[in-house]
């Protein structure tokens, strides 16, 4: 069977209430009968073993909780070690090809607009497109504006 974690700290807390014990014992028999008036022996060693009784099921308690506690630590280990498992195998795995590139997105192209860019390009006003395109010098200017927000 293997050795429990929570071996060596109970015999330690045993060992400490043993000792406790004996120290009791060693100093009530210094005192004397005046130590304890009105108390037999016998009434001393009863309420020693009940009180002995009392820390064992303490202790026991203690452990079990511990033992509960190392259980879910362990759980939580095992957890984080398949976690880390899965995160080392999906490292270890090529990345997908993402394919190629979104195609540039393509604005329709308005065949007014292209005749007020061409105009512009040929060095005419706005109000000189205006009259040409049958266009407010406003909505020209609007045009013009809008040239840079998408490909040529």
């Amino acid at each position: 069977m293997p050795e429990s974690p929570l071996l060596a700290p109970m015999l330690i807390g045993l060992v400490f209430l043993v000792a406790g014990l004996v120290l009791l014992l060693a100093v009530t028999r210094r005192r004397g009968p005046a130590a304890t008036p009105g108390l037999p022996p016998e009434e001393v060693h009863r309420e020693l073993a009940a009180l002995l009784e009392e820390f064992r099921q303490a202790a026991r308690t203690h452990a079990e909780r511990l033992e509960q506690e190392v259980r879910k630590l362990r759980e939580a280990v095992a957890e984080a070690e398949r976690v880390r498992a899965s995160l080392e195998s999906a490292a270890r795995r090529p990345a997908p090809d993402p394919g190629p590139p979104p195609a540039p997105r393509v604005l329709p192209v308005n065949p007014l607009h292209a005749r007020v860019y061409e105009l512009r390009d040929l060095g005419k006003s706005p109000a000189d497109i205006g009259v040409e395109t049958g266009l407010e010098i406003g909505e020209v200017e609007l045009i013009l504006g809008l040239r840079g927000m998408h490909p040529r």
